[in-house]
């Protein structure tokens, strides 16, 4: 930009601080000047990016606007399903159903919602206090039927694998080395099994009679106590003798 010397009125090139026709220094104010004109251009400046930004602004006001209208529909949409759901599982009151989806507090009343508000289907707002003893009780009948199960096998199986020393006899020798090889060999069929109150027992079938034989310890060694045939206890004071040994002497099945 040109400059006019103020002394003489000589044209100066830009940027000069001495007029090359008469000598004169240029004075302060042409500083101040070209300093106003910087201000200004700062100003114009910053006038202009604004008015970009502003333009920016309503370029994008369209987009915002459909952005909150399709957030509206949407919140809309999502609460009208979410009430239909409701209401065919009455699972929620009906004061929780009239609420005005057009009210601008429609936030202030969802967040106001709490799970009090809820319904069970059966109608009730409040759980039984004797669900939880009940459950209690299950729990504890199941552990009660498998330990007894688990005791009874325990026993059966002392029980079977258990024998007894008999008196030597050339003329019916043992043959079997347990309770449990005695029994398959002379009964026709058979069973074990256990009670609290008369201990391990078994049940068998001999030539269309029903014996029953109650097991017991005594000494330290397994013994069968009391026999019952066709439900009629018999009157022996040694039943192992009499009738167990034939047992352990029957013939060996294959």
């Amino acid at each position: 930009m040109s400059q006019i010397c103020p002394n003489c009125g000589a044209v100066l090139a830009d940027g000069e601080r001495m007029c090359m026709n008469c000598g004169k220094v240029l004075p302060k104010k042409v500083k101040a000047v070209v300093k106003e004109e910087n201000q200004f251009s700062a100003i114009n400046q910053g006038m202009y990016q604004n008015t970009q930004l502003t333009d920016v602004k309503r370029q994008f006001q369209p987009t915002m606007a459909a952005s909150n209208q399709t957030y509206s529909k949407e919140r809309n949409r999502s609460v009208k399903s979410t009430t239909e759901r409701n209401k065919k599982t009455k699972r929620i009151s009906h004061a929780a159903l009239n609420i005005n989806l057009d009210d601008k507090a429609f936030d202030a009343q969802a967040k106001a919602l709490r799970p009090t508000e809820i319904e069970t289907g059966s109608g009730n707002k409040s759980k039984s206090k004797l669900h939880p003893v009940a459950n209690k009780i299950g729990w504890t009948i199941a552990l009660l039927v498998f330990l007894y199960f688990l005791i009874g096998g325990i026993v059966i199986l002392i029980v079977r694998n258990s024998s007894y020393d008999f008196e030597d006899d050339p003329e019916s020798p043992i043959v079997a080395y347990s309770y449990a090889e005695a029994m398959y060999n002379y009964f026709d069929s058979g069973w074990w099994h256990f009670r609290f109150t008369k201990g391990v027992t078994f049940t068998g079938e001999k030539d269309g009679d029903k014996y029953e034989l109650h097991f017991t310890k005594i000494n330290g060694k397994r013994v069968v106590d009391e026999i019952y045939i066709n439900g009629k206890k018999v009157d022996n004071p040694n039943p192992m003798k009499h009738y167990v040994r034939d047992m352990f002497a029957a013939e060996q099945k294959p």
